[in-house]
């Protein structure tokens, strides 16, 4: 539990022009105790706790910051309740709550962020994505505006670029790809982000340095399969030997089976495979690589919520499924099973075979 006494006796001393040593005085103190207070080294006696906070015509409660704790529990019950409803594919909910959340707390940036988010991934048609658009504007303007946090101010300026981007496609929407690339031009570039400068940060400090190489791998590794997926607009234009190479590239840097965030890439990636090797009659090799989809997908849904890299090049990275990207609701498998089934590549005969009815079995 965070006590916040110190921050609060120092506001108020400041609020009524009161040095420590003037303080110290009227409350019959050493100048070096109220120090110590403010400093959050020691604590009053609990007999002492009435006299200050009637001296400065405050309640105890509000003198130790026990609201603030209150508040606190009730941002992280709403910062839970997100994760939980992302993970579970229910971000209308998780709009709608949040919503609620920033007009109780119209000052938690982080909250608002959530929210922003939330608003403009909660459904995917058109309609909705240009009637949100004067919310979007408004949250967005509040933060770039107003938030100090970088993380935030930076992660908002992606999220609208994309909202842009999805605008743009839409006739009649007044938007053009180009506003985004505005906001686009001032995001860092890749080598400017925390996780590629952190690995260059502890040349004496071996284990700090093991830590930020481990968690630069994961990123890189889904960074790298994520530019490969968008490379290419349709499964027909892939290039199956780099989908391969990625596969094999993220098992063999995590041979223990521990892919983490670029888990959904493998799925995304072996399914690229097995149409093309579909389309160039090898059947075979096409079923297996529609069964390491389904299986990879289905080993996902199974996970626990939480779990930490084992394998050498990674170990000790934490991944969290509810923190994780996600495009499908409910289970992974049955998303990438109802994606096969109806596979425009793929004709009936081949869905209809008993092989590929197997797989949809798993």
């Amino acid at each position: 539990m965070t006590v916040y006494f110190g921050e609060n006796l120092k506001k108020l001393r400041k609020s009524k022009k009161l040095t420590q040593e003037s303080l110290a005085e009227f409350l019959g103190m050493s100048f070096q105790a109220v120090s110590k207070w403010e400093r959050g080294e020691t604590y009053p006696d609990i007999t002492m706790l009435p006299v200050i906070a009637a001296f400065f015509g405050v309640t105890v409660d509000s003198l130790l910051g026990t609201d603030l704790i209150a508040q606190e529990a009730k941002i992280k019950e709403y910062c839970d309740a997100y994760s939980r409803l992302w993970n579970e594919g229910k971000i209308d909910r998780a709009r709608d709550m949040l919503k609620e959340a920033i007009v109780e707390f119209p000052g938690n940036y982080d909250l608002m962020a959530k929210y922003f988010n939330a608003l403009i991934h909660a459904e995917y048609n058109d309609e909705y994505i240009v009637s949100v658009k004067p919310e979007v504007n408004r949250v967005y303007d509040i933060i770039q505006t107003y938030c100090t946090v970088d993380s935030i101010r930076i992660w908002t300026k992606k999220l609208m670029c994309r909202y842009l981007r999805d605008l743009s496609l839409i006739e009649g929407s007044g938007v053009n790809i180009a506003e985004a690339e505005k906001i686009l031009s001032e995001m860092p570039i890749m080598q400017n982000t925390r996780d590629y400068e952190a690995m260059y940060m502890y040349p004496h400090d071996d284990e700090k340095r093991a830590k930020a190489c481990a968690n630069g791998i994961t990123e890189m590794l889904r960074l790298f399969g994520e530019i490969m997926n968008r490379r290419y607009n349709s499964f027909l234009d892939a290039d199956e030997g780099i989908a391969a190479a990625y596969i094999n590239l993220v098992e063999k840097v995590m041979p223990d089976g521990d892919y983490g965030k670029s888990w959904y890439l493998l799925v995304i990636h072996a399914q690229r495979i097995g149409v093309k090797k579909y389309l160039q009659g090898d059947e075979k090799s096409a079923l297996k690589y529609f069964e390491k989809a389904v299986r990879l997908a289905k080993r996902y849904d199974e996970m626990p919520d939480v779990t930490v890299h084992t394998s050498k090049a990674v170990e000790g990275v934490v991944f969290d499924k509810s923190k994780a990207y996600r495009f499908w609701e409910g289970s992974f498998a049955e998303d990438v099973k109802d994606g096969l089934r109806d596979r425009p590549q793929l004709p009936e005969e081949f869905r209809n075979s008993e092989a590929f009815k197997r797989i949809l079995a798993i």
